[in-house]
């Protein structure tokens, strides 16, 4: 009597054990496609920031190249009227203005062609020469007759070469401006329209993406998910068949044993 009524614990337990898988799994790959979801738009908005970042940066770019253009075209014609760079008083008063209508700008300096400073609105810095680095793409921009720049720590320099009235590079006109970094370009980042835009669209497809995603795992554990079902209705069929078997072995015991009283 004790052993066949012992099997329906532990085919009630193998039931229980083996309806959990399919909920695990479905749990375990929902948290795989939120992390993905998640990294995806961490990804986005760092591509979001970096593209903004390199507009701000090429709009500063565009707006100093046209600052220096001004003054190399009108340092250029008073050069070509016959003006001795070195000696032109004029030069001085037109980095002042320029200077003063752009707070992005550090200095700006009309160098000659050995680098050395002629004219600069920092007074202390007229006549040192070129960073190293600043003259080499100084020298550079001169052969090949175009603008020029270079990175320095913090900042960054741009300038073009100066023409006489032959066509010979006789010096440079330059601007120093302040570089931001990265992290402090992040601190500071102020979203506008079409980057929220752009942000909210790649979330919304992200999202939609993951719940297709998730649908898609429901749909692929399915076959698992009724096959475990039906195994666990015939467990639980068999479960109930030995514990009809058990009681009717048991009432027939009973039996038995009312008569072998009544018998004695």
């Amino acid at each position: 009597m004790p052993t066949l009524s012992s099997p329906s614990a532990p085919q009630a337990a193998g039931t229980a054990v083996a309806a959990r898988p399919t909920l695990a799994a479905l749990w375990e790959l929902a948290g795989l496609w939120l992390l993905i979801v998640l990294a995806g738009i961490a990804l986005i908005t760092s591509l979001l920031l970096d593209v903004r970042a390199q507009e701000e940066a090429q709009i500063e770019r565009s707006r100093l190249s046209l600052t220096l253009v001004e003054l190399q075209e009108a340092i250029e014609g008073d050069l070509g009227l016959g003006f001795d760079l070195p000696d032109h008083r004029g030069v001085q008063p037109r980095l002042e203005r320029a200077l003063a209508s752009d707070t992005q700008l550090y200095a700006i300096d009309v160098v000659d062609r050995a680098g050395i400073a002629l004219f600069s609105t920092d007074q202390g810095a007229i006549g040192e020469a070129l960073q190293p680095r600043a003259a080499r793409a100084a020298e550079a921009g001169a052969r090949q007759d175009r603008i020029w720049s270079a990175a320095l720590p913090g900042e960054a320099i741009m300038g073009l070469p100066l023409h006489n009235a032959f066509g010979e590079v006789v010096g440079h006109i330059s601007a120093t401006y302040a570089t931001q970094p990265v992290r402090f370009r992040l601190a500071v980042w102020q979203p506008d329209g079409q980057t929220l835009t752009l942000g909210a669209m790649a979330v919304l497809v992200l999202a939609i993406a993951g719940l297709l995603g998730w649908l898609a795992t429901l749909w692929a554990l399915q076959p698992q998910s009724a096959r475990l079902r039906i195994e666990c209705q015939r467990s639980q069929t068999r479960a109930l068949g030995r514990s009809a078997q058990v009681r009717q072995r048991m009432d027939e015991c009973l039996v038995r044993l009312d008569e072998s009283e009544r018998s004695e």
